[in-house]
């Protein structure tokens, strides 16, 4: 997933500078709330090779999404059982 799909499918960016974080640089990543108490976030700039940006769920630790198509099937599955 780039970070254009990201934006384009508004998630929002969280900025996180070094003086927040104590870890020597700034960073940002993106997170959405799907549901109640169900957040996807994604991997921090740092951490990101050839664009390719990877959602997570703290919740549910498993949870690897790399393609937008999944994230979208995700979300819909979401709608219809939990939201």
């Amino acid at each position: 997933m780039t970070e254009a799909e990201l934006v384009e499918l508004d998630f929002e960016v969280i900025t996180v500078s070094d003086i927040e974080s104590q870890n020597g640089y700034d960073y940002y990543f993106y997170q959405k709330e799907l549901c109640a108490d169900l957040v996807l976030y994604s991997t921090d700039s740092r951490d990101v090779k050839d664009n390719n940006w990877t959602l997570t769920c703290w919740e549910i630790p498993a949870i690897k999404i790399r393609d937008v198509m999944h994230y979208k099937e995700f979300a819909e599955i979401l709608k219809t059982i939990v939201c």
